[in-house]
Parts: C-alpha cells; sequence; structure tokens
C-alpha cells in the first residue's frame, strides 16, 4: 500500500480509495467463508466499507486498522446469519468437511437422511449451549470452518488461547452430548 508520513507526525496516511482497493478482495473471501452466498457476501463488503467510509475521520492511525476492518466485518456477517437463521443441514457447503455428503449418499431411505439431518441440527444446539467464549470459537472453527491463523487474527488473541479455548469446548460439547 502506497503511504506518506502524516507532516509533523510520523504517521502514515492512507486514503479511504486505498484502504478499500487494499482489503476489499481479502474481506470478500473472509465474508463468502462465514456467508457462503455471493449476494449476501457482497452485501457485507459493501456494507464494511460503509461504515469505514461513514467512520473514517475518526480513525486513529496509530490503531490497527486491519483488525478494526476485519471485526466490522466478522460483525456483519454474523448479524446477517442471524437475521436469516440459517441452520445446518445436510446441503449446507459447510458439511462437506465433516463427511456429511458421503453419508447422504449412502442413505438410500429417507428416514436415514432425517436422522442425520437431526443429529447436525442437534449438534448446533449443544454449540449454542456452550459458553461465549468456547462456543464463539468452536462455530468458527467446526461450522465455519476457519483456519487457527484466520480465528486468531478474527478475535484478536493469541495462538495458545484459541488452541485451549477450542479443547475446551470440545470437552463441553463431549460432555453436553453424553448427558443426552
Amino acid at each position: 500500500m502506497d503511504m506518506q508520513p502524516a507532516v509533523g507526525r510520523g504517521m502514515p496516511v492512507v486514503s479511504y480509495e486505498q484502504l478499500f482497493e487494499h482489503y476489499k478482495d481479502k474481506i470478500f473471501s473472509f465474508a463468502w467463508k462465514i456467508l457462503r452466498s455471493t449476494t449476501d457476501t457482497e452485501e457485507a463488503v459493501q456494507e464494511t466499507f460503509l461504515k469505514l467510509y461513514v467512520n473514517f475521520e475518526r480513525l486513529d492511525p496509530a490503531g490497527s486498522i486491519s483488525s478494526l476492518i476485519f471485526t466490522t466485518a466478522k460483525n456483519i456477517c454474523i448479524d446477517m446469519l442471524r437475521k436469516r437463521k440459517t441452520k445446518l443441514t445436510l446441503n449446507h457447503p459447510m458439511m462437506k468437511h465433516e463427511g456429511w455428503e458421503d453419508q447422504v449418499a449412502e442413505a438410500h431411505r429417507p428416514e436415514d437422511a432425517l436422522i442425520l439431518k437431526e443429529a447436525s441440527e442437534y449438534m448446533l444446539e449443544a454449540i449454542q449451549k456452550l459458553p461465549k467464549a468456547y462456543r464463539l470459537m468452536v462455530y468458527q472453527r467446526y461450522v465455519l470452518d476457519l483456519s487457527m491463523e484466520e480465528i486468531v487474527e478474527l478475535n484478536n488473541v493469541k495462538m495458545n488461547t484459541v488452541k485451549s479455548r477450542l479443547k475446551r469446548g470440545r470437552d463441553l460439547l463431549k460432555k453436553q452430548l453424553e448427558k443426552g
């Protein structure tokens, strides 16, 4: 990014257009991983940069612009998911990494497909019952399929914090599921 030192302060000055050009594709990819819809992703990117534009004059040049942009995008995406009340179903793209599609292909009877669908919904309900710190990271890792590095950057925490919260979240999930 082309930055020029600000007069007298030594802080880099970046225009809104430069920020937009630098981050637009990154925010689009990030939002796509969460929303899995081109229309919703485009809307999330527009809303993210609209908020950035409206508050551009108030930005702290010494602060982390990257964290601010990604946190804003994350919050917008989460709000969009809440509004549409997305339920994880068997044909949802997020289920691909769990092997659900293979199981569905093997489920020749409608009852088998229904059982698998109910299991995925039951798992989401169990995740929702986790404490907030664990719930967010478990959801980001296992439902949104974000990498550990993406979770670190998104939540502005250390890698060890992510690892420990995921471990504790999995342990709590296991206890919840064992209780039935």
